[in-house]
């Protein structure tokens, strides 16, 4: 079961806001501090100037004298942190010990208010995120991705141009970025732990944060444009790494992702599955994934992905096709909606059972979008879908303009290109009057 828990909002007098999750009798904290202050925050010639800025966290500050000594103090009782950027965000988190949750949550926000960036950290931090970018252009489904992404002229995090404005980033830019970014009234929170009792200590701690005002940000938004088949090779793979994405320029409801948790699992989330399930029992396909997105930015993304070999592709493209246009056409049938949701409900049981992962459910929404995803509203979500939320969904997914096949490895680049037509002649779309 969920870990028994209750959610209040709550607003600072600084300006910042974000969630207490109260987890009765847990024996961890976690800790998210979020600010809008990724990469398009920064100057676009020096964007990984957030990236490095995020590398620095946790380092010298206004009590550590090296970061050495910031480790030794904060991890000295197992307590964990790190931090994430993307295009759009920075955040902070920390893992402890409820033993030391308040001199946890004061290293934290000590580091995130006082840093003190030496030149020499800046200099290491710079290899440092060189060598990540690197270590990335092994990572064939990232790189696919992004790919995909920076041709449809969405401004996610594409590798080849951030790594090339490592160079630019100098200390100028460093600063600018945290006084520009790292505001009250620009950052949120998401707290959780047995931490009722201790409300309005966490509450000083927060309001006196050593940041000034500032503003909320606005997230820019952004459009996907049309885009052709993505092809790129690589001899060392022998498969061919493939992802069939559809996007849409709006931001999906709550009950729509729903929708389209159900539709994936009854598509590809099972050995008993309409694509997987089949393609496993031809032998054609190893395995295949499915994920779908929604972006503040204004911009929803839905993929089917997997890995086939370069002869069995054409036959694992049209059994995709064929599905795709069964379930859009006839929908899916009373039994496999019913067990979707029943597999839905079982893995709801088995989840979100420690307070990161409370954490985990509640910020992204919650940041993006500024809403309460209660937990306890998500079985009836599921209960709710029905056959025509299905056939619905994937038919406006299917009717976009912006779409792609995209592979990765030994990939034959006229032939690929004939199986994107494939999918462009024969996925059944709306007639155009």
């Amino acid at each position: 079961m969920p870990l028994k828990h209750r959610v209040e909002e709550i607003t600072l007098k600084n300006g910042a806001r974000g969630l207490l999750i109260y987890t009765p009798h847990a024996t961890s904290v976690h800790y998210d501090i979020h600010f809008w202050a990724g990469t398009l925050f920064s100057p676009t010639h020096a964007s990984q100037a957030a990236h490095i800025m995020e590398h620095l966290s946790f380092g010298k500050n206004e009590i550590h004298a090296t970061p050495e000594l910031f480790s030794q103090d904060f991890s000295r009782n197992g307590a964990y942190h790190n931090a994430r950027t993307s295009n759009i965000d920075m955040a902070y988190y920390v893992d402890a010990a409820h033993m030391e949750w308040e001199r946890i949550l004061e290293l934290q926000l000590l580091a995130i208010a006082k840093p003190r960036y030496t030149q020499a950290a800046l200099e290491a931090e710079k290899g440092n995120v060189r060598e990540e970018l690197t270590g990335y252009e092994a990572n064939n489904r990232r790189v696919l991705w992004g790919e995909i992404m920076h041709r449809a002229g969405l401004s996610r995090w594409y590798d080849p141009v951030e790594k090339a404005t490592i160079d630019q980033v100098h200390m100028p830019e460093i600063m600018h970025h945290f006084e520009h970014t790292h505001t009250t009234r620009n950052m949120q929170f998401v707290i959780a732990g047995d931490l009722e009792a201790h409300k309005a200590t966490i509450i000083e701690k927060l309001e006196a944060i050593a940041l000034p005002g500032g503003k909320l940000l606005e997230i820019p938004q952004e459009k996907a444009k049309p885009l052709g088949p993505v092809v790129i090779y690589r001899q060392d793979i022998p498969m061919v790494l493939f992802q069939l994405t559809f996007f849409l320029n709006r931001i999906l409801t709550r009950d729509e992702q729903q929708t389209l948790n159900t539709l994936t699992h009854i598509l590809v989330g099972t050995f008993h599955s309409r694509i997987l399930g089949e393609a496993r029992k031809r032998g054609i396909c190893y395995g295949m994934g499915s994920h779908y997105t929604t972006s503040p930015m204004g911009v929803s993304e839905l993929l089917l992905s997997g890995q086939v070999s370069p002869e069995n592709a054409q036959e694992l493209f049209e059994l995709m096709i064929e599905q795709l246009n069964a379930v859009r056409a006839e929908g899916v049938t009373d039994q496999e909606l019913e067990d979707a949701k029943q597999y839905q409900l079982g893995s709801l049981q088995m989840a979100h059972e420690t307070v990161s992962s409370l954490v985990d459910w509640y910020d992204e929404e919650y940041y993006e979008m500024g809403t309460i995803d209660r937990l306890d509203t998500l079985p009836a979500r599921i209960n709710k879908t029905t056959r025509d939320d299905i056939q619905a969904i994937l038919a406006e997914f299917l009717d976009t303009d912006t779409w792609t096949l995209g592979g990765i490895g030994n990939v034959d680049t006229e032939v690929f290109h004939a199986q994107h037509e494939l999918f462009k002649k024969n996925l059944t779309r709306k007639t155009v009057q």
